[in-house]
């Protein structure tokens, strides 16, 4: 039996071949087309300049907080403003079913049949709040570096994301394309690791350089991939300090599938491995000790 894993609705139809890849690309982009962020609604209700967007979006790279909340800690902005951007972001959202109506792939009677369809494939999934065991080894550690990863995979990479069961891996972790790895040091000794499909590793390189049709070349993706673990440990780095803990890090190490098609542990070693899901494609995060 199969076991079920946490997809999105877009993976689904692709996966049951209702939708072929071009219709859920063109169904995400205009979903994406009409989704205003609230640094774009609060410059269309001139709330905020452009400059001041960046700033926060900036700022965001380097702490824990959401865009609404660090603008009200820098005094950029109200939290009336923010709730009239937040009521104004709800009522002009459109959801991945309406999009594909929109563009005419399916009708509503199909999408309303297959979302039903869906909810009920995903209703066997555990709750991944409770992922993380309490024996699990620098257990407070490993959520922080994994509830980062996930946040700023969504605001560099602009990627949803869902977290799929914990597994423990000896000997050797395979490489799903791209991997970046980097060692902590201190209170908290392990290596941390970011395992992505080439796919996922090219979006935080368009992302983050602002170009969508950025050319795919490894040696930019894998700089780039680097850099985001980078931001991420930093930001772990930070997170740990607030709870006692004293930690650095050395600068990370690219893994490229075509130079190693594995990530070798040393014996002894075991790494603690959790899937994530986008629309885009797959990565691991391990932390290993």
């Amino acid at each position: 039996m199969i076991p079920v894993i946490p997809r999105f609705f877009g993976q689904y139809l692709l996966e049951k071949d209702v939708l072929s890849k071009d219709q859920l690309i063109g169904s995400i982009n205009y979903q994406k087309s009409k989704i205003l962020k609230l640094g774009e609604i609060a410059i269309i209700k001139e709330f905020l300049t452009e400059k001041e967007v960046a700033k926060i979006h900036n700022e965001q790279k380097r702490t824990d907080m959401r865009f609404g909340d660090l603008a009200i800690d820098l005094k950029l902005l109200t939290q009336h403003q923010l709730d009239e951007m937040v009521t104004y972001q709800k009522n002009n959202h459109i959801y991945l079913g309406e999009a594909i109506v929109a563009m005419g792939y399916l009708d509503q009677a199909t999408v309303d049949q297959e979302l039903a369809a869906f909810k009920k494939d995903q209703e066997s999934l555990p709750q991944t709040e409770v992922m993380i065991a309490d024996d699990i080894k620098n257990k407070e550690s490993v959520e922080v570096m994994v509830d980062l990863s996930c946040k700023l995979l969504r605001r560099i990479g602009d990627m949803m994301s869902k977290t799929g069961q914990l597994m423990h891996v000896e000997g050797e972790l395979k490489n799903l394309g791209i991997a970046s790895t980097l060692d902590f040091k201190g209170d908290v000794k392990c290596c941390y690791i970011i395992n992505m499909s080439w796919e996922v590793g090219h979006q935080i390189a368009k992302k983050t350089f602002k170009k969508e049709e950025l050319p795919f070349d490894e040696e930019l993706i894998a700089d780039t991939v680097s850099e985001f673990v980078n931001v991420v440990c930093g930001n772990v780095r930070s997170k740990l300090l607030e709870t006692g803990k004293s930690l650095d890090f050395d600068p990370p190490c690219s893994y490229g599938e075509s130079k190693a098609a594995t990530i070798p542990l040393k014996a002894g070693e075991v790494a603690i491995v959790i899937p994530v899901y986008t629309p885009i494609g797959n990565l691991e995060i391990a932390i290993v000790s």
